[in-house]
């Protein structure tokens, strides 16, 4: 009797880790490199957006409309001009600015970070994207 409880648990494990790695794993977003807009322009221009700051380490330009990118807490919503151009100030001069799309190819926004931290997006529903920051520890 042992034997078959023992089968029948490791079934139902696997069978509950491949449901949740089948939850887990949606439709990804696409980040691509473009050449414009250009970082000067998107931060001159900041309140054409929903302009979002990560800290130092990224800035976020979200299209107005209905469309919606997700964030974690830590992003904070750009009020002022001085915090605009504050954002992300490690950033090298010239940081290539990331486009992020949705279903069909569909803009929902820019990116500008450090290409040492890594930064991915999912679809959520097809106005929707949510998209994940993560800072890569910096050593000594």
């Amino acid at each position: 009797m042992r034997p078959r409880m023992f089968l029948l648990f490791r079934l139902l494990m696997v069978l509950a880790s491949l449901l949740i790695m089948a939850g887990c794993t949606g439709p990804q977003a696409k980040i691509r490199k473009v050449d414009q807009p250009k970082e000067k322009e998107l931060r001159a221009n900041w309140k054409n957006y929903h302009t979002y700051c990560l800290g130092s380490y990224a800035m976020l330009f979200q299209l107005k409309g209905d469309q919606i990118i997700q964030r974690d807490d830590p992003w904070r919503e750009v009020t002022s001009d001085e915090m605009a151009s504050g954002c992300a100030s490690v950033l090298i001069e010239s940081s290539p600015v990331m486009q992020v799309l949705g279903e069909n190819e569909e803009v929902f926004g820019y990116v500008i970070y450090n290409f040492d931290d890594q930064i991915w997006a999912s679809i959520i529903d097809p106005k929707t994207v949510r998209l994940f920051y993560r800072v890569h520890p910096k050593g000594p």
